[in-house]
């Protein structure tokens, strides 16, 4: 399984929070976009599925991809943003330093931590019942939610594969490509970051 962080923003540039606000690449992640699909065009095992959060930035940057390999893309809003509600096009210093004043990322009006949380595990459960059989599958998503998966591997929720290291928690360049492998010769399934 690939999980794709989307190309670069004017808003990520700016470092402004984006959320759910539907805001596009700018030219420098039409650019990653296009280099990220020639780069994954020769994947190996090739990408069977490719799924997509429905925002426009994550589109736009599966659209090369689907091109190179001749693929639909499957619009999942699971996959989304968080939402950050009034502090959408907000600077990030704003909602950090409500995070420092309080100790959590619940800001005013945002999509509780918790429930963020429980929404992407869904999606990667659903995207493992879905296509857990394909030898591999790729989604365009955000950073908070690509975070969030590895979060959720080192705090044991998605089982780690036995021996396997807990995945670093830097944030994510735009384009980073991060790549699970699933076990399902275990009991239930258990991932594991690939090198």
């Amino acid at each position: 399984l690939l999980l794709i962080r989307h190309g670069q923003t004017d808003d990520n540039a700016r470092g402004v929070l984006q959320g759910q606000t539907p805001t596009r690449l700018n030219a420098l992640g039409r650019q990653q976009a296009e280099a990220l699909a020639s780069s994954l065009a020769g994947y190996e095992p090739r990408i069977e599925v490719l799924v997509s959060s429905d925002l426009p930035r994550a589109m736009e940057t599966a659209e090369p991809l689907a091109r190179a390999l001749g693929l639909e893309i499957e619009q999942r809003p699971s996959w989304r943003e968080r939402s950050f509600g009034p502090y959408e096009g907000r600077a990030i210093g704003e909602a950090d330093t409500w995070r420092k004043a309080t100790g959590t990322w619940d800001l005013p009006g945002a999509e509780p931590v918790e429930e963020f949380r429980a929404r992407i595990l869904g999606a990667f459960d659903d995207m493992l019942e879905r296509h857990g059989h394909r030898r591999t599958a790729a989604v365009v998503s955000h950073g908070a939610a690509i975070n969030t998966v590895l979060r959720l591997m080192s705090e044991g929720i998605i089982r780690l594969a036995e021996g396997a290291e807990p995945p670093d928690l830097s944030p994510l360049a735009n384009c980073a490509v991060v790549q699970l492998q699933l076990d399902r010769g275990v009991t239930g399934a258990a991932c594991w970051l690939a090198p």
